[in-house]
């Protein structure tokens, strides 16, 4: 099951590299803006809290607004985010209260336009070879929300059950491709925490349940949030528990 895993996400990966350059070839694409826009953050839950696995659609409550609101068109800023935030607490039957920038810098910018639009699904849901228990709500994650992000329009890159060096390796990846997109949206799921106010997205390899191992078997969601560098909006999903076992 690991080894087919492995093979699904370097699949993913080369279809991502292929579809970009042949994107690259329209001048659109070839502009590159001098600087990206400040990274957008939604949390699934509250600083503290956990978030749920499963729901009635199978895997995280988040995953399952993600997966039913990207599809809405015409999909503005703040209607997207109106939207999560809604569709977040009702697929979690309120267990999940969602944290979002309360200023939008352009809540009228559109996510279902713009020529270049990228994603970056991380999705950790194997944790055999950690302390933590293994998460089946994020393994089916790893398939709809790809599935739902292509279908919204954007070119999507999954990266599934990474060592953290082969996450940060597609994450350079991401942010050198995201320079000359419009959009870019970057989702995280698996096992998390936050911990002295710094949120991190966990290994499949996390060796124990001690916060001395975050430097090297997690990566922070600021981050992450560097690797959208697109030139007119980046968001950061993260569907992850925020509470700190580690205290």
């Amino acid at each position: 099951m690991r080894r087919r895993l492995v093979t699904l996400r370097l699949m993913n990966r080369r279809d991502f590299l292929a579809a970009l350059a042949a994107s690259s070839a329209s001048p659109a694409f070839a502009q590159a803006a001098p600087s990206p826009a400040a990274p957008l953050i939604y949390y699934a839950g509250q600083a503290g809290r956990l978030t749920s696995d499963r729901s009635s659609q199978g895997g995280n409550p988040f995953a399952s607004a993600l997966c039913e609101v990207i599809a809405g068109k015409p999909l503005s800023l703040a209607t997207f985010t109106r939207r999560m935030a809604e569709a977040n607490q009702i697929h979690s039957r309120g267990w999940q209260m969602m944290d979002y920038p309360r200023t939008l810098p352009d809540p009228k910018r559109r996510l279902d336009k713009g020529e270049t639009r990228l994603a970056l699904v991380l999705i950790n849901a194997d944790y055999s070879k950690s302390d933590a228990y293994s998460l089946p709500g994020a393994a089916h994650d790893a398939k709809r929300v790809p599935e739902a992000l292509s279908a919204a329009g954007y070119q999507t890159m999954l990266v599934l059950d990474a060592t953290a060096d082969a996450a940060r390796a597609a994450m350079a990846e991401f942010a050198d491709a995201s320079r000359a997109a419009d959009n870019a949206i970057i989702y995280i799921g698996g096992h998390g925490a936050q911990h002295q106010r710094s949120v991190y997205w966990m290994m499949g390899d996390f060796p124990a349940q001690d916060g001395k191992w975050l430097s090297t078997h997690a990566i922070p969601v600021s981050e992450i949030a560097k690797a959208g560098r697109a030139r007119s909006l980046n968001l950061v999903l993260y569907a992850s528990c925020r509470d700190d076992p580690f205290r």
